[in-house]
C-alpha cells in the first residue's frame, strides 16, 4: 500500500467546539469531547464530559462518558481496547500503539516523549536496533512487512497530530465513475473490512467514530463497515466517494494545495451534492470549526460555512436543500477558476490525502 502523507482523515462523527460557557447537555458535552479529542487534547475532552452534572447522563450517552473517563482517567494505562488478535506478535504492536495513543491524548505536552517512547517498544518488538530504524519513519516500513507477514494489511504514518495504526483482513478493489461537480472522475477504490483496529480517532473516542478512508496517487481506500447501506448508500457515495475522489482530482489538476485547501473543496463537493446526509453534514462543519490551519478540518469548516453564508445572504442549515447545492457548487466553480488563474497545473499527482 502507497505509504501515508501525514493527512487528516475526515471523520464521520460528528464534533463540535466547547462554547463559552461549558456544554449545557450530554449531547452537546459528546460534541465538544469530540472536538477536543480530534486535536489530540484528552484533558479538554474529559472536562466538557464533566461540565454537564453527573444527573443528566443515561443510557448510550452516560456508557460513553463512563468509557471516556475509565480509558483516559486510568493510571496506568487501561488493558488494550482490542483484544481480538489471537497472533501475539501483532496484538503486541497494536497494545504498543493504544500505549502510545493513551500517553499522548492523556498529556498532549509530552506527544514527543509518547513518540519516544512507541519508537522503543517498536524496537524491542521488531528486534532492531537505533542505527537501523532512528524514527519512526524509518521504523513504520519494518511495522507493515512484519503485520503483512502475519496476515494483516496496515495504514501507518500520521493522522494529525497521532501516529497512526488501522488493522484489517480483507480488501477488494472496484472501480467507480464519480460525478463530481467539474465532471466524472475515474478511480479505483478498495473496499476495506474485517477490522482489527479503526485507528487512534476511534481509541480516542471508544469506537464512537473513525476514520473513512484516505486517498493515495493511484487509488481510494474506504472502511466500508462505517458507511451504512454499503457502497450504494449516500454516506459511501458523498461523504467517501466524492469527498475523496475530489482530492484525486484536485492533486492531479493543481500543485501545491495545503490540506485546508484540499479539505475546503471536498467539504464543498459534499454539500453540493448531498441530500439525505446534508443535515448531519451541515450540523459537522457548524460545530466543529476553529482557526488553525494546522487542524485542516475543522479550520475548512469554518472557511466553508463563511463562504456559502456570504454567498447565500443566510446561514447554509437554513436554505433549502437546492439553494445550498447551488451555492456549494458555485463557490466551487470560483474557487476552481481562481486557482486555474493562479497556479500551474499538475503534471503528475502526489502526496496521500486521507478523509
Amino acid at each position: 500500500m502507497a505509504r501515508p502523507a501525514c493527512l487528516l482523515t475526515a471523520l464521520l462523527a460528528l464534533a463540535a467546539p466547547l462554547h463559552a460557557g461549558g456544554p449545557s447537555t450530554p449531547q452537546a458535552a459528546i460534541d465538544a469531547s469530540s472536538a477536543a479529542m480530534f486535536e489530540g487534547d484528552g484533558p479538554r475532552a474529559l472536562a466538557a464530559l464533566a461540565a454537564v452534572p453527573d444527573a443528566q447522563w443515561s443510557g448510550k450517552e452516560l456508557a460513553y462518558r463512563q468509557c471516556l473517563q475509565g480509558r483516559f482517567g486510568a493510571t496506568p494505562p487501561p488493558a488494550p481496547a482490542s483484544t481480538s488478535i489471537d497472533d501475539i506478535a501483532v496484538r503486541q504492536v497494536l497494545g504498543s500503539y493504544q500505549r502510545y495513543w493513551w500517553a499522548a491524548l492523556r498529556e498532549p505536552a509530552q506527544r514527543a516523549k509518547a513518540e519516544s517512547g512507541l519508537l522503543a517498544h517498536l524496537r524491542k518488538q521488531l528486534k532492531v536496533d537505533a542505527k537501523a530504524a532512528p524514527t519512526l519513519d524509518d521504523i513504520e516500513p519494518l511495522v507493515e512487512q512484519t503485520l503483512a507477514a502475519h496476515g494483516w494489511h496496515a495504514q501507518l504514518g500520521v493522522t494529525p497530530p497521532l501516529r497512526e495504526l488501522m488493522l484489517w483482513h480483507a480488501q477488494e478493489t472496484r472501480p467507480f465513475v464519480v460525478p463530481l461537480p467539474d465532471g466524472p472522475q475515474p478511480v479505483d477504490v478498495d473496499l476495506l473490512s474485517d477490522f482489527a483496529s479503526y485507528g487512534w480517532s476511534s481509541f480516542a473516542r471508544c469506537d464512537r467514530g473513525s476514520n473513512g478512508g484516505w486517498t493515495t496517487d493511484t487509488k481510494l481506500f474506504a472502511v466500508l463497515p462505517l458507511y451504512d447501506g454499503g457502497v450504494d448508500g449516500e454516506d459511501f457515495r458523498v461523504v467517501f466517494l466524492a469527498h475523496e475522489a475530489q482530492h484525486f482530482a484536485d492533486k492531479q489538476r493543481f500543485r501545491n494545495l495545503a490540506n485546508w485547501e484540499l479539505e475546503y473543496r471536498a467539504k464543498l463537493v459534499e454539500l453540493a451534492m448531498a441530500d439525505t446526509v446534508r443535515e448531519r453534514r451541515l450540523h459537522y462543519f457548524l460545530t466543529s470549526q476553529g482557526d488553525d490551519t494546522n487542524a485542516p478540518h475543522n479550520y475548512a469548516n469554518r472557511r466553508v460555512i463563511e463562504d456559502l453564508r456570504t454567498r447565500l445572504g443566510a446561514s447554509p442549515e437554513t436554505v433549502p436543500v437546492a439553494a445550498l447545492q447551488a451555492a456549494a457548487r458555485a463557490q466551487l466553480q470560483a474557487d476552481t477558476q481562481r486557482r486555474l488563474a493562479a497556479t500551474p497545473a499538475a503534471t503528475s499527482p502526489n502526496a496521500t490525502q486521507r478523509m
